[in-house]
């Protein structure tokens, strides 16, 4: 039986009570798990994330309920260690900030966990998603800051660290830190070591809403440009090669969304009627077509993120319906964001618990979409009805939404 000593002299150090299992991968890759089939999946997603405002405008309106006013505990204590969980000085709030980020952008979080020798703090550092890969034995995550020119284990930027719970002792700025990097991902079938994005079904939609966006600003762009065919007299194939060449440099670069076909045709002779340049003007008929597959791709995109149109701030044909925006958020607050809620409270507890051995209080503190003056308690609206009321009874202490009460509060 190892002594304590033993532990922590050992090049990883496991810190929480059970051992971890030994797991065996058989794969071709020398150092790491590829993530996609050329390891920039993860840089594929976030790319996805800066060019689809539909997408991003989804994942923003998901993390600002999610995360709501922040993270507080009723225990005095609990609340002053949350005022700064690392060494950057960032609270407990603004930490998982970050990581709720990754984890709706990637279905991956990847955390630092930084402790000392007798375990007596805790500290999170979220790493960003696209540079994080598991090693092929499973027991350590690799980090680098551009896996398209990464040259493996032995690369001088590369940086590795034990899987939770194994640690690794640092001894970084003349102090004996032990780290530890904790994975959460998102579940999906056939995929076991990383996570996936709940919008994974509509990749394609969010490569139709960046892309017919890029086609509108192209089409902005060259408003005075037409589509058409050129006919070009020219003496010979170099001047016809130079003349197509020059067309295309010019005329024809990337973000171009009309289209000129050229055609050179030799010169008259002498005594030939002189030749001129002709445009043939052709004309596209496709704005409806457009308009209709990004308003296909933007419904697909919201289904696929189980989210809701209206908490979105996407109007539909009755505008703003405040009645409806409540509807959907009490919707939401039940089902998708109490259970990300539930997920991330359960993780930090159990690392406190397993790091610390402490129990710690956590919840965080939810944001209604309209002010807080559209809720009362059920009591202070029977009060200014004239209806009898309890402001001691449990159930009139329920808040609720000052429209909705008005039909309802008599139900109470």
């Amino acid at each position: 039986m190892r002594t304590e000593s033993d532990v922590f002299h050992a090049t990883f150090i496991n810190l929480a009570k059970e051992e971890p299992q030994p797991m065996i991968v058989e794969n071709t890759y020398h150092d790491y798990i590829p993530f996609g089939s050329d390891n920039l999946f993860p840089q594929a997603l976030a790319r996805f994330a800066r060019l689809s405002p539909n997408h991003r405008g989804i994942i923003n309106s998901k993390h600002q309920y999610i995360i709501g006013d922040g993270i507080t505990s009723e225990d005095e204590s609990t609340q002053e260690l949350f005022k700064q969980v690392n060494y950057e000085g960032e609270s407990m709030t603004e930490m998982v900030n970050r990581l709720l980020l990754d984890d709706l952008i990637f279905g991956n979080g990847w955390i630092e966990l930084i402790t000392d020798r007798n375990q007596t703090f805790l500290w999170y550092n979220p790493i960003d998603a696209t540079k994080c890969r598991l090693s092929k034995n499973l027991n350590e995550v690799m980090i680098h800051p551009d896996w398209g020119t990464c040259t493996g284990k032995d690369d001088p930027q590369m940086k590795c660290l034990p899987l939770y719970p194994n640690f690794k002792k640092d001894n970084r700025n003349d102090f004996p830190a032990y780290r530890s990097v904790y994975h959460l991902k998102r579940y999906e079938p056939e995929f076991v070591y990383y996570g996936i994005p709940q919008y994974i079904a509509a990749q394609d939609s969010v490569q139709i809403d960046f892309k017919t966006n890029k086609w509108n600003l192209a089409r902005l762009k060259n408003a005075f440009k037409v589509s058409g065919i050129l006919v070009v007299p020219v003496r010979d194939k170099a001047e016809s090669k130079a003349v197509i060449d020059g067309l295309k440099k010019e005329h024809l670069k990337e973000g171009d969304n009309h289209k000129l076909m050229t055609i050179t045709k030799t010169r008259a002779r002498s005594d030939e009627k002189a030749d001129v340049t002709q445009l043939i003007e052709t004309e596209q008929h496709d704005e409806g077509s457009w308009e209709k597959l990004h308003a296909q791709s933007l419904s697909d995109m919201i289904v696929a993120h189980t989210w809701f149109r209206s908490l979105v701030s996407i109007a539909d044909n009755t505008g703003f319906d405040t009645q409806r925006i409540l509807n959907e958020y009490e919707i939401a607050q039940n089902t998708i964001i109490t259970n990300y809620q539930k997920q991330y409270i359960g993780m930090f507890q159990r690392l406190y618990r397993d790091v610390l051995n402490q129990e710690i209080d956590m919840r965080f503190v939810n944001k209604p979409p309209l002010s807080s003056h559209d809720y009362k308690m059920v009591w202070e609206i029977r009060k200014e009805k004239g209806m009898e009321y309890d402001e001691n009874d449990p159930v009139q202490q329920q808040i609720v939404g000052v429209k909705y009460a008005q039909l309802k509060v008599g139900d109470y």
